[in-house]
């Protein structure tokens, strides 16, 4: 079926080509013929900082690998020109399918688990060897087949890599080499996973064609992540790529890169190859240019004084007349182990050894000796105290060639200013204190002037009378006081100013008292009156109570004023007591008298005090002591005394509950006689004050003869509509006394007489 598709591919592929946007050339200087010089190629793709040599092409048709250029919004392919090379040629033709043998593409099947490894059709390597200037080498690619979107996760894979080797390399492929082309972590970017770009790992994160997703997640189980690195081709209303263009899927611009040692001989080998058939073809996009190993700048500048604000609060990098100085640091190239010599010119308005001096510099050459890391150059401003305009120093260091390395070419422009004029922002008013000893914050703020690096500007500042340097201080004086402020930049300008501490004038603080009159057992408050001190004031009450009034119970009570001055002044309060006794009273049941209660009123008895009773049955008295009460029910009641002096009305109550129940009475008659005269016919025992009752009656032989729960029916000596016999009969009564939940227990004995 997929060679059928190839057939089906190679006939429509000659009307496709004038419409497709790829242009290739695969004529002149770029038609390689197998075994030919490649190195017009190579030349293509091979940037800044890379030598190159040995470049050959094997290739198992002609015109496999050519130039290209593309219009990127028709096609997607964001590379816009370089080189191709395709299993279907560069002008998307039939190329052929002659199979062949390639080691490091069968090796790499093989370690992807690939079926009918073996099987290599339309082979195209182009290898060449390589010298980078620096530590790392990379280059832009995109992969690109119709397999995809037809054969994705399925056994039919095309296969390719970039094989690097060379010094200090160790992989598994071909003279050690490793494969570069690996697809990059969607997790972290600039990392890259140990996955191959091939088909079934990189892809649209869905099995296509009949594939199955194990086939991708036996290569890499993260596979579907690996999506975002996609490009769809397959849908002919997608306006983001060509419909007609052959690939029916493809890769983002792509990165491949390694560390390698720089001024050393490496070798890479670009192979891509159909597997199993040779009709559904598969292409690689080279970048040119792009296979580059750029150079590092190897200075780096650094100044030691100075940066002041501008306007806009933004730092600027400046030398400053007779200030400090500033360093030009120079780092040993990447690969160089012997002496580095870095020359360099000056340039500008400022004079040598007038306006500024590099010492310890001879020839205007830096010499890195071996075994040395870096160097630096120094650069010192001279001050000479005139006014004068900016004057600009440039230094130029010129480019380094090393074997195979050369460094950049590079200009530091230093700037040398008059040194800006320190100067006060603020400082701190005249102070007027209200107290001696009082605390006075004292503030000051510069600007200008030169500070050293940092992000706000730092300056010393000293004030009078202080051990420390600080901005801001907070002193006590006791008398008027100067204070003088002195601030230093880091270049040693000082400026000073002074502040004045003084006092207001204080008056003497007095305290007014208050007398209350008030009645026995209630709170009353009482205040403190100020006049003069500095407020506000503190209260401290003998009974730790703060404030200017207390509440508290009869009596002459001391507190000590404070003022904000910490000055202090004594008093004291009184509170005048109408001294009314609590009332007291005791009650109780009579034990004798049914619903009766005595009552004891033990209030102390003094002149004046009248008396209001409550007997918590509606009724009352006025009278100091009424002994006793009679309830006309038995139950819970709440007795009240209230107490009124007639001084100041001062009055106080006390109440108590009192638990009225009717006395228990029993009694019970030994004998009846049930002959219908009237008198003595029925038998049960008398009971008063009970809730409960109950009444049982036995023959002597233990049977019951009569039982009743309704204290008011009585035995009328019959059982069961006969009457019983003459005889002694047991009976027993359970009570329940009103407020009590006992059971309380009668037995006794009843003679029937007829």
């Amino acid at each position: 079926m997929k060679q059928f598709l190839f057939l089906l591919f190679c006939l429509s592929c000659l009307n496709l080509f004038s419409q497709n946007p790829i242009v290739a050339d695969c004529t002149g200087d770029y038609n390689i013929p197998v075994g030919g010089d490649a190195s017009s190629l190579v030349e293509i793709l091979v940037g800044e900082g890379v030598e190159f040599d040995n470049a050959t092409l094997t290739q198992g048709f002609d015109c496999s690998v050519g130039y290209f250029t593309s219009t990127n919004a028709a096609t997607g392919i964001e590379i816009e020109s370089g080189i191709l090379m395709s299993t279907m040629g560069v002008n998307f033709g039939f190329g052929g399918s002659g199979s062949g043998s390639e080691p490091d593409l069968t090796l790499q099947l093989d370690e992807v688990n690939a079926i009918n490894s073996n099987l290599l059709n339309n082979i195209i390597v182009l290898e060449f060897d390589f010298r980078p200037i620096s530590d790392q080498i990379s280059f832009e690619y995109v992969f690109g087949s119709e397999e995809y979107q037809g054969y994705t996760c399925s056994n039919y894979n095309d296969i390719f890599g970039f094989f690097i080797s060379g010094p200090g390399i160790n992989g598994t492929y071909e003279n050690n080499a490793v494969n570069i082309a690996l697809i990059p972590d969607p997790n972290n970017p600039g990392e890259f996973t140990d996955t191959p770009v091939i088909i079934n790992a990189l892809n649209g994160g869905v099995p296509t064609g009949g594939g199955v997703a194990e086939n991708c997640a036996s290569i890499d189980p993260n596979w579907e992540d690996y999506a975002v690195f996609f490009s769809d081709n397959s849908a002919v209303d997608n306006v983001a790529v060509d419909p007609n263009f052959p690939f029916h899927g493809f890769t983002v611009p792509l990165t491949a890169t390694y560390e390698v040692i720089p001024c050393e001989w490496h070798h890479i080998k670009l192979a891509i190859a159909d597997v199993t058939d040779g009709g559904v073809n598969s292409g690689v996009f080279l970048q040119e240019g792009s296979f580059s190993s750029p150079p590092v700048n190897q200075i780096e500048v650094e100044s030691n004084v100075v940066n002041v604000f501008n306007s806009s609060s933004e730092f600027i990098d400046n030398l400053y007349e007779g200030c400090g100085s500033a360093s030009v640091t120079f780092y040993r190239p990447e690969g160089i182990v012997g002496e580095v010599i870095f020359p360099f010119i000056t340039d500008g308005d400022a004079t040598n050894l007038v306006d500024y001096e590099i010492p310890d510099v001879q020839n205007n050459e830096i010499v890195m000796p071996v075994g040395v890391d870096s160097v630096i150059l120094q650069v010192v401003p001279f001050g000479d105290q005139d006014i004068e305009p900016t004057e600009e120093l440039i230094i130029e260091v010129l480019p380094v060639t090393y074997d195979c390395y050369v460094t950049e070419r590079d200009t530091i422009v230093f700037e040398i200013f008059d040194q800006p004029m320190l100067e006060f922002e603020s400082v701190s008013s005249d102070f007027l204190l209200d107290c001696p000893g009082d605390e006075a914050n004292l503030t000051a703020q510069a600007s200008g002037g030169i500070t050293s690096l940092m992000e706000e500007p730092e300056y010393i500042y000293q004030w009078s009378q202080q051990p420390n340097p600080a901005q801001n201080v907070t002193v006590s004086p006791i008398i008027p006081t100067d204070y003088f402020i002195s601030v230093t930049d880091i270049c040693g300008q000082s400026i000073s100013d002074v502040v004045f501490v003084d006092f207001q004038l204080y008056e003497e603080l007095i305290l007014s008292s208050e007398i209350v009159y008030t009645c026995y057992n209630q709170l009353e408050e009482v205040c403190i009156q100020t006049e003069g001190g500095n407020p506000p004031f503190s209260f401290l009450w003998e009974n730790d109570s703060i404030g200017p009034c207390m509440e508290d119970f009869p009596g002459i009570y001391s507190v000590t004023v404070s003022d904000d001055c910490n000055l202090e002044n004594s008093s004291s309060a009184e509170i005048y007591l109408d001294e009314a006794p609590n009332p007291a009273f005791s009650v109780y049941q009579m034990p004798d008298d049914n619903l009766g209660v005595d009552i004891n009123n033990s209030t102390f008895a003094l002149d004046g005090l009248s008396y209001l009773w409550d007997f918590g049955d509606n009724t009352g008295s006025i009278v100091e002591d009424p002994e006793s009460h009679y309830y006309p029910e038995s139950g819970e009641y709440t007795v009240t005394l209230g107490v009124t002096t007639e001084i100041n009305n001062c009055y106080k109550e006390l109440s108590q509950v009192v638990l009225v129940k009717p006395l228990y009475y029993y009694y019970s008659p030994n004998s009846f006689t049930p002959n219908g005269d009237m008198m003595n016919d029925t038998f049960s025992p008398s009971v008063v004050g009970v809730e409960t009752f109950e009444l049982f009656i036995f023959d002597r032989w233990g049977k019951q003869v009569f039982y009743s729960n309704d204290i008011n029916q009585k035995w009328d000596g019959t059982f069961e509509s006969t009457d019983a016999q003459s005889g002694t009969y047991n009976f027993k009564v359970l009570v329940k006394k009103y407020y009590d939940d006992t059971i309380y227990q009668e037995y006794g004995v009843v003679t029937l007489l007829r």
